[in-house]
């Protein structure tokens, strides 16, 4: 049989681990040709791979190691090809067998719990009617068009999807009707206790309280223009751009600074933080790498700093705000509660979903004693992740402002996955720039 697999597998952290080698020793030549060492002219020919064999099996569907392969190579060309050509050079072929086998393993996984669940629907006579379809194709329309990218049609959704259009709509499909399955066997018969409900919301009160009380330490707001190093690009060449940047505006003084700054920033800047100008927002100290945190603060309000040198480049601070400490007062805290406080029945569907959680992984496992499951093509595996992610965060969370990573790193393209609707919706916290 042909199978449909699910292929949303974060397999680019994996590709891009050795980006920062230096030596290229194991690296993966720029003509495609693997590197050649002694260890692999003497290490012995490997066994001739039977692309027929059964890696898994569900009853009586099977799922064979050449349409594993074709899948996960098929993923992993999509994911080096979106990696620059400058890092996809020192990727090693060892880094990407193991993205493939991981790959593998999670797609395998995958296609058992989509069976299942497949059967499942057909045992149940579950069909998908016009509303279900409709309101399915609003939800992925939504999520998709919230991503702050041109709003697109279904069609155009389909037909820019990674693996394919057939595939994009097959899996929609699938989708539709799982869902409609997780609905009626595990979301349906969910009930929040009122005693745990009545808990939950006092203890998300008392931690929003705590967290109002707390005094405010010392802040400032900047912008910063960035002109990064590396890449090709040398310390000395980065240092000449950012001082011809810091002549255009050293001279400059009170809103002709700001609005040059922004200007500047809008152009030249190498930080995400371009987009508004180079404003980085308010920062404490600690939230920023120690030269540019000691920069800052150092400014006055309105204050140009000279060129700053960090890990990441070089840079020029605009101090626009000093936030000096404080303890807030009782009235302070009484209004930061009464805004940040949800409303109950807020948490009673907070608590549903994460109680969604728990119930749809039992009732897969459930599934696994019905039907018959073997994996002859792999090691007896750790217990199989569920379809349902980690619980979500509490609602009563506050976005955590982190130091930035070196480098961002290429996300994979994700695929329709089934049963999405028992995952509650995740939004990605922004690190802040440096």
């Amino acid at each position: 049989m042909t199978s449909k697999l699910i292929t949303g597998v974060a397999v680019a952290a994996l590709l891009c681990a050795g980006c920062d080698k230096k030596d290229g020793k194991d690296a993966v030549s720029t003509d495609g040709a693997a590197p050649v060492n002694a260890a692999a002219k003497a290490a012995p020919l490997p066994a001739p791979i039977d692309p027929n064999e059964v890696m898994v099996s569900v009853g009586d569907k099977k799922l064979t190691r050449g349409e594993l392969d074709s899948e996960a190579e098929k993923i992993i060309q999509l994911q080096l090809s979106r990696v620059p050509a400058s890092q996809r050079a020192k990727i090693s072929s060892d880094e990407i067998e193991q993205a493939k086998s991981q790959l593998s393993r999670q797609a395998a996984e995958m296609f058992i719990q989509k069976t299942m669940l497949l059967n499942e629907v057909a045992d149940k006579k579950i069909v998908a009617t016009d509303d279900d379809v409709k309101k399915k194709r609003e939800e992925l329309l939504k999520q998709a068009n919230s991503q702050g990218e041109k709003e697109k049609t279904f069609d155009e959704l389909a037909a820019g999807y990674p693996l394919g259009k057939d595939r994009f709509m097959s899996e929609f499909n699938d989708n539709v009707v799982i869902e409609k399955l997780i609905e009626q066997e595990v979301r349906s018969k969910i009930k929040v206790d009122p005693n745990a409900l009545k808990t939950e919301y006092a203890n998300i009160v008392s931690n929003i309280t705590k967290r109002a009380q707390q005094a405010q330490p010392e802040k400032a707001q900047a912008s910063h223009i960035l002109i990064k190093t590396g890449d090709g690009k040398t310390d000395d060449a980065a240092k000449k751009e950012i001082d011809a940047l810091h002549a255009q505006l050293k001279a400059l003084k009170g809103d002709a600074l700001k609005n040059k700054f922004a200007e500047l920033a809008k152009e030249k800047s190498e930080c995400p933080s371009n987009a508004k100008g180079g404003d980085l927002g308010a920062f404490g100290h600690g939230q920023m790498v120690q030269e540019f945190d000691k920069a800052a603060f150092a400014l006055k309000d309105g204050e140009l700093s000279e060129p700053v040198k960090t890990q990441f480049g070089w840079h020029i601070i605009l101090k626009t705000k000093s936030i000096p400490a404080k303890t807030p007062t009782a009235e302070e805290v009484e209004k930061a509660v009464a805004e940040q406080k949800p409303k109950i029945a807020d948490v009673e569907k907070w608590m549903q979903e994460r109680e969604l959680q728990k119930k749809a992984s039992e009732y897969i496992e459930g599934l696994q004693k019905k039907y018959k499951v073997e994996r002859p093509g792999f090691k007896p595996p750790k217990p199989a992740k569920s379809i349902a992610p980690k619980p979500a965060k509490s609602i009563e969370s506050k976005p955590v402002e982190l130091k930035p990573a070196p480098a961002k790193k290429v996300e994979p393209a994700k695929a329709v996955e089934p049963a999405k609707k028992v995952e509650p919706a995740k939004t990605p916290e922004p690190a802040k720039a440096k």
